[in-house]
């Protein structure tokens, strides 16, 4: 058996799962998707992809007369010099279709992913079920949904993170070994490829400095300011 050609025998039949966890991890929430722990790796994409294939197959027999053959596919890695020549064969045979068919699969299931992560994070049925909760901790401290989760539920009583208008924020800010205090409306943020945050962009900002014995802020020009998350000592959301 030929381990590099089994390797990608093995691709081909996990790669609808690849792009549907692509879809469902993109945007902030892609580092997840590069995880290394095997049984999130198996969950994410053989699962699906067996899902996917059980689907699309009926699909493609009855409607376009196709027959999507695994055993052939499988064939290719086989010890037997009979099995493997068919199965060449075969695939040479149908080449474009097996292509056609893989690029229509793996579009839906990325189309599907994302559609699905869209619906979890509207419905906010990942912070009522584990098994669908992100990993990406400063999302839900970010966007207030942290108050979504049942042993937070007490913080909010009337309200719910849905009528938060604004988020403002108040930042301890170490700069040329002085230390600020920023204030403004947070505008937008955005996650390290670690999962941890990386800035926070802030508009109608105004700072003071710590040592300054007036304690006035005195605004910044500006549209925006950039705050680097590895120069903030501590930081203060108030969700308005």
């Amino acid at each position: 058996m030929d381990i590099a050609l089994s390797g990608i025998i093995l691709l081909i039949l996990v790669l609808p799962g690849i792009s549907f966890a692509k879809g469902f991890y993109s945007g902030e929430f892609s580092n997840q998707y590069t995880t290394s722990d095997f049984y999130n790796l198996l969950i994410n994409t053989l699962f699906p992809s067996l899902i996917l294939y059980l689907l699309s197959y009926p699909i493609i027999y009855y409607i376009f007369s196709y027959d999507f053959r695994f055993d052939i596919l499988l064939g290719l890695s086989s010890s037997n010099d009979e099995i493997i020549k068919l199965a060449i064969t075969t695939v040479e045979r149908n080449k474009i279709a097996i292509v056609i068919y893989q690029i229509l699969l793996n579009t839906v299931a990325y189309i599907i992913g994302n559609r699905l992560k869209k619906y979890v994070l509207s419905k906010s049925l990942d912070t009522t079920y584990d098994i669908l909760k992100y990993k990406n901790i400063w999302h839900y401290i970010i966007t207030a949904r942290l108050l979504n989760f049942e042993k937070n539920s007490h913080i909010l009583q009337n309200d719910t993170v849905e009528d938060v208008d604004f988020t403002h924020v108040d930042a301890l800010v170490n700069v040329n070994d002085e230390t600020f205090i920023y204030k403004g409306v947070l505008a937008d943020y955005q996650l390290a490829k670690d999962g941890g945050l990386d800035l926070l962009i802030v508009t109608n900002a105004q700072r003071k400095l710590i040592s300054d014995p007036s304690g006035s802020y005195k605004d910044i020009k500006g549209n925006y300011i950039i705050l680097k998350y590895s120069d903030l000592i501590n930081l203060n959301l108030t969700f308005i």
